[in-house]
């Protein structure tokens, strides 16, 4: 199975998705947070990656660590009494959150996502916290560039042969057995 392309096609794929959320009224990619946004916000950064030690398909499978930020603004104009106190209510979101997330997956070329922790975090915003803040931090493994096995236009492979050293080559063609062959139409 060919990855994504593009670390973008995968970013955007799970921004698409946190805008789904119906309690979510700002959603993007974190750093690139746009100036005096609505809360509750969410956003959403890759923090690292490494090579998996397993393969999904593509050219190499990494193995992601993500962040959600979770934020709901302390500005007196934001608070809605009735709903409650900022704190409890990111800490509650950050507890959803850890649920949504969790299996969760944004394509065809990944793994189910991986839920690690959740805590709260420091948001400064010039300098004086006006947020109360969570991060979700999960692991997901991406498939990324092409499958060599999967580029259009190559000869597909109609059988399967296997042989034995030293009789392997031309000269031994007689020596392989046939281990699986393509159906007829295939």
């Amino acid at each position: 199975m060919n990855g994504v392309q593009w670390l973008d096609d995968y970013q955007d794929a799970v921004v698409a998705r946190l805008l789904e959320i119906p309690w979510v009224v700002t959603a993007g990619l974190y750093p690139d947070i746009p100036a005096g946004f609505a809360s509750p916000a969410v956003f959403f950064n890759v923090a690292s990656w490494e090579r998996a030690e397993r393969e999904l398909g593509g050219n190499v499978t990494l193995n992601l660590t993500c962040e959600i930020y979770i934020l709901r603004s302390f500005m007196a104009g934001e608070i809605n009494q009735e709903e409650g106190d900022p704190e409890v209510l990111v800490r509650n979101a950050a507890l959803k959150m850890s649920d949504w997330i969790h299996g969760r997956q944004f394509g065809p070329c990944m793994a189910p996502a991986v839920m690690v922790s959740a805590e709260p975090v420091q948001w400064a915003d010039n300098d004086k916290s006006t947020y109360a803040s969570w991060a979700i931090t999960f692991n997901q493994l991406l498939a990324v560039g092409t499958d060599p096995f999967e580029v259009a236009g190559n000869p597909t492979a109609k059988e399967f042969w296997f042989g034995i050293f030293p009789n392997i080559g031309p000269k031994h063609k007689d020596d392989y057995e046939l281990v699986a062959s393509a159906k007829e139409g295939d």
